[in-house]
């Protein structure tokens, strides 16, 4: 029955309204229009600061944890994402604060941007328009215009890819264009394998959408790079599937959370473990993950290993996100749910409005 869901076209129709499933086909399309628009865009000079602080919540936010993650072995600037109201107490003059919101009035975004304000920092904002397009406007501040018309989730690559290439052109790291040259070239061939007309047989993402189905996703990354991926999946399938998944990262979970796995057989055996792993892993961390599955093969559901693919890091990066954005969107299909509406969220952000 699986199968025929997620290889018949009608149902596809039928259950995702909003398209959300092209969006994903389209990540690489998005990810080169994101960067030719963004070596184009007028950048404002800025003097090299001392820390980078980049606010933003949920979709807005995911770009600037793949970014500092991404670059953290490399870039001599501290660089912290901020989901929250207020800026860390180090913030000021040599700080720059960028905001990423892409509605332009995401309330906590708004709040720490207007905080730098007062802090004398340097600002920068990437936006569709909203409140923080018109802040921007009256601060004299620039504001990178993002493309409208998609869930903040499905504009990943909008938000993210001009974010390097800033950070590229104002010097703040390593020349990025064959990074970025590579990953628009795996992740076309990652969407190859993984689109809607690539039946279940031979389509990962599928195959595994269907051991998720029924059970708790609980994703492990590496601490090094896999952190923000394994984030990123977890919220996939919170938004998209509208499911509960739970992420951690590897070596702190095995000082605390690997006992939590002696909980009752009617917990854990509702549990699908998602090994998210890469080249690049800490040598004993790859060891870790080794040891670590024989031990919880015996209690969860299953185990599945999935290992990063390409050549540079940052290819190796989304070539899992791209995998599980797939999956997310597979496993709506699966449970029935329209992968676009998020109810919950919007009946909360009345209910802050009133």
């Amino acid at each position: 029955m699986a199968r025929q869901v997620l290889d018949n076209s009608k149902i596809l129709k039928a259950i995702d309204s909003q398209n959300m499933l092209s969006c994903v086909e389209d990540f690489s399309a998005h990810w080169r229009d994101a960067a030719d628009r963004a070596k184009k865009f007028r950048l404002p000079k800025i003097e090299r600061p001392d820390n980078i602080v980049i606010c933003g919540m949920g979709g807005s936010a995911i770009g600037g944890d793949i970014l500092r993650s991404y670059l953290q072995l490399e870039t001599k600037i501290p660089i912290e994402v901020v989901r929250n109201y207020r800026l860390p107490g180090y913030v000021g003059k040599n700080s720059l604060v960028i905001a990423s919101s892409y509605s332009g009035n995401t309330e906590e975004s708004l709040a720490a941007f207007t905080e730098a304000r007062r802090r004398q920092a340097q600002r920068f904002a990437l936006s569709t328009g909203g409140n923080l397009t018109a802040i921007c406007k009256r601060d004299r501040v620039a504001c990178f215009p993002l493309v409208p018309g998609f869930q903040p989730r499905a504009a990943l690559a909008h938000g993210f890819v001009p974010l390097l290439v800033f950070f590229d052109r104002w010097r703040f790291t390593a020349k990025q264009s064959a990074a970025i040259k590579e990953t628009a070239d795996i992740l076309d061939k990652c969407i190859q394998q993984y689109r809607f007309a690539s039946k279940t047989g031979r389509n990962p993402a599928k195959k595994i959408a269907q051991k998720l189905l029924h059970q708790l996703p609980v994703i492990y990354g590496a601490q090094d790079h896999m952190q923000p991926v394994a984030q990123r999946w977890q919220a996939q399938i919170n938004e998209n599937a509208k499911t509960l998944a739970h992420t951690n990262v590897l070596p702190e979970m095995n000082h605390n959370e690997i006992l939590g796995w002696d909980a009752p057989d009617e917990i854990v055996t509702r549990c699908h473990l998602l090994f998210l792993q890469d080249e690049d892993d800490h040598p004993q961390t790859a060891r870790r993950f080794s040891i670590m599955a024989p031990i919880l093969k015996k209690k969860v559901d299953g185990i599945t290993k999935v290992n990063s693919k390409g050549k540079g890091l940052l290819a190796r990066m989304f070539s899992l996100i791209i995998l599980g954005d797939f999956i997310s969107v597979y496993l709506a299909l699966l449970q029935d749910h329209d992968p676009t509406p998020i109810p919950a969220i919007n009946t909360l952000k009345q209910k802050l409005a009133k």
